[in-house]
């Protein structure tokens, strides 16, 4: 089970990391509602964001492991991810009328795009040993 849905992952990778991308400027840019996600935190969306961004950096270090030198995705998909999401939030105050832009937002996808960087070895090892 574990090999065929590696198999199957390994196959889209590419497509899902760029969906993914979409994914995250569509609901950046877009007129989404509040979610009520039931955590009783304050500034639960920090937590959103820096899942969000995590998980985006994680989908682009799969989806590019094997296809460019290994020190250049190493910079490159941080670095671009980190730009990407701090022209988001700048687009959100600008293009937008209905959603603000916000500094510790994108101190929060920049946490997400740091803390998945330093995970991706470990957890390609384990991805690896499946």
């Amino acid at each position: 089970m574990l090999r065929d849905t590696k198999s199957l992952l390994e196959r889209n990778a590419l497509w899902l990391a760029i969906l993914a991308t979409l994914g995250v400027a569509i609901l950046s840019l877009g007129a989404v509602p509040k979610l009520n996600i039931g955590l009783d935190l304050k500034s639960s969306d920090k937590y959103l964001h820096f899942i969000a961004y995590f998980t985006l950096c994680l989908l682009w270090y799969f989806a590019l492991k094997d296809r460019l030198h290994r020190y250049v995705f190493r910079i490159l998909i941080p670095v671009g991810l980190i730009l990407y999401g701090i022209i988001l939030e700048g687009l959100q105050g600008g293009l937008t009328t209905y959603r603000t832009a916000d500094i510790y937002d994108a101190v929060a996808n920049t946490a997400g795009v740091l803390v998945a960087m330093f995970l991706f070895n470990r957890l390609l090892k384990w991805y690896n040993s499946i």
